[in-house]
């Protein structure tokens, strides 16, 4: 099991090294102080120089000298569990605290010790009788909830914090905690009660207020979300996190004049930084406004040169204003070491009309890097958008001779293999990642959208993809993968209804709208089926769906006219 224990190593001055060291009202009778003295000055050094071996030695002979200091026994004590040695660390722990019983930092200590021996009931009992004393000591709190949590006992822990809460309402880490584990269960009425309450306890907690602010987000409670970060930037106006976060809420919300005007506020307090100059650049280019975002942007790359996310943004307003050879010249300055690289060669794949000079882009970037195994996967990626899958799989295949068991690229290699034609091969292959990762829903959803493509083993496909959707419910190629098994089926309703909820979550895939058209179809609704496969045709990029898609237009078309 992984060491859980930190424990932070302590610089005292001489003299509280000296009052500390003789907590025990015994002197040392075994040897003269001066040694003392010296043995744990040096073990405090050793200590700093984390050469916990050799301070430890050190401390064994300071507590050979004195028995009865407790001090030095914790200070071993905390060595002893950084090295893993949780035995001795825990006889300690047991000496220290028949000298010192209302030692919580012992305590809470001992609790993680049984814990990181694997003996997580022992650890719950010690930390909950530490918390009966002090139902405000929030580290011991929070690890006797993880342990429940990880023992999936999430109702037990709340049994347990709920009697500590009953008998010190007025301790607000103990809601906190609570609504915590109400949001874990899923029981999001009583979660949002508990956060209120803890907010109303300790109302100016940053930390606190951002999480109740993210869990009201994901309820799709935005507007109260907002008026908890208005109410606390009323109370601390100053406040840059806050601020951040209301702008984050503004940008999901596509609100980017109100974003703006937070970007604007935020520049008044703290002045000119390069991330929000970057943050005003990209909220105007998405108010339309591309030539005010050069400008912001060409100055801060005047003083900044090296900043790659501010060049990235210029050469996409450059290219917003169909200044294509110049979005190329910035695109293309950002080198393959940068975070924004890979969006770099997204966007030159739009531009740049000569595979080959992309090609040649991600050669440099291999030659640089090429132990870099996500550049291949790029490349792999960048390649079947440009529909040119052969190039891609090139790509992939290079990748596979260095890196062979990687499931990024192996997973590439089906989906490019699916562009070719070869869908028997690319099954194979993600089968074998499916019996080494059976969770993974991309794998699932990948495995079960074949089997219902090749018309083969659906109740099979119908199951994986299912089991996808519990981990991503609200996927939309999930769900499309579902549509198209019940389409396969014959079930063409529920196709439909399953379908129309993919579309709700993505709105520009040529395949999920040209599906859409084939349900419409069978079930005879042609007028629609046209529209559906029209709407596809506006998101098509590959040539051989294009070619698809027009003949089953044509087709539908001409049965509609030669109709009595």
């Amino acid at each position: 099991m992984p060491r859980i224990i930190r424990l932070p190593l302590k610089v005292l001055s001489l003299w509280g090294l000296i009052s500390l060291l003789f907590i025990s009202h015994t002197l040392a009778r075994k040897c003269p102080k001066a040694e003392i003295y010296y043995h744990f000055l040096v073990a405090e050094e050793k200590i700093d120089q984390n050469q916990l071996k050799s301070a430890a030695k050190e401390l064994e002979r300071v507590i050979a000298c004195d028995p009865k200091a407790v001090y030095p026994r914790k200070e071993l004590m905390k060595i002893y569990a950084q090295r893993g040695e949780y035995e001795k660390a825990i006889t300690l722990a047991q000496e220290i605290l028949k000298r010192a019983p209302k030692d919580k930092e012992t305590r809470f200590i001992l609790g993680k010790l049984y814990l990181a021996q694997g003996r997580p009931a022992r650890a719950a009992e010690t930390l909950e009788n530490l918390l009966e004393e002090d139902p405000s000591y929030e580290e011991a709190l929070s690890v006797l909830t993880m342990i429940y949590l990880h023992q999936k006992k999430t109702d037990q822990a709340i049994e347990v914090i709920e009697r500590l809460r009953d008998q010190h309402p007025k301790i607000p880490v103990l809601w906190l905690e609570l609504a915590r584990l109400y949001r874990q269960k899923g029981d999001f009425k009583k979660a949002r009660e508990a956060y209120q309450k803890a907010l109303t306890l300790r109302p100016d907690s940053i930390q606190w207020t951002l999480e109740f602010g993210e869990f009201l987000e994901k309820l799709g409670e935005v507007k109260e979300a907002e008026k908890l970060y208005q109410d606390y930037l009323k109370r601390n106006p100053e406040d840059f996190h806050l601020q951040e976060a209301l702008l984050r809420l503004f940008i999901r919300q596509n609100r980017y004049k109100e974003a703006l005007r937070v970007v604007e506020e935020m520049e008044k307090k703290i002045g000119q930084q390069p991330q929000l100059e970057i943050r005003k650049a990209s909220i105007l280019l998405n108010l339309k406004k591309d030539r005010e975002a050069e400008e912001i942007l060409r100055q801060l790359l005047l003083e900044h040169p090296e900043n790659d996310m501010a060049r990235f943004y210029l050469g996409v307003a450059l290219e917003r204003q169909g200044r294509g050879e110049e979005a190329i010249y910035q695109y293309e300055s950002i080198p393959p070491s940068s975070d924004v690289f890979r969006l770099a060669v997204r966007r030159l794949a739009v531009l740049v009309k000569d595979p080959s000079e992309l090609k040649a882009l991600l050669e440099r970037a291999l030659e640089q890097y090429p132990e870099d195994k996500e550049l291949y996967a790029l490349a792999g990626s960048v390649f079947e958008d440009l529909d040119r899958c052969d190039l891609g799989y090139e790509f992939i295949k290079r990748g596979l001779e260095e890196f062979p068991d990687d499931e990024q690229l192996l997973l590439s290699e089906g989906f490019l293999l699916v562009c070719l034609g070869q869908e028997k091969k690319a099954l194979k292959i993600v089968e074998s990642l499916l019996a080494k990762d059976p969770n993974n829903p991309t794998i699932l959803n990948f495995v079960g959208y074949t089997y219902a493509d090749l018309n083969l083993e659906l109740d099979k496909a119908e199951k994986l993809i299912k089991k996808a959707l519990e981990f991503k419910p609200n996927d939309g190629y999930i769900l499309d993968s579902l549509a198209w098994v019940y389409y396969r089926k014959g079930r063409y309703q529920k196709a439909l209804e399953i379908i129309k909820k993919a579309l709700e979550q993505i709105t520009d895939d040529p395949i999920i709208y040209e599906h859409y058209g084939d349900i419409l179809k069978a079930l005879g609704q042609e007028k629609e089926a046209v529209a559906a496969y029209q709407k596809a045709l506006k998101y098509v990029k590959k040539k051989k769906d294009k070619e698809r898609l027009e003949k089953k237009i044509k087709d539908l078309c001409a049965n509609s006219s030669s109709s009595p």
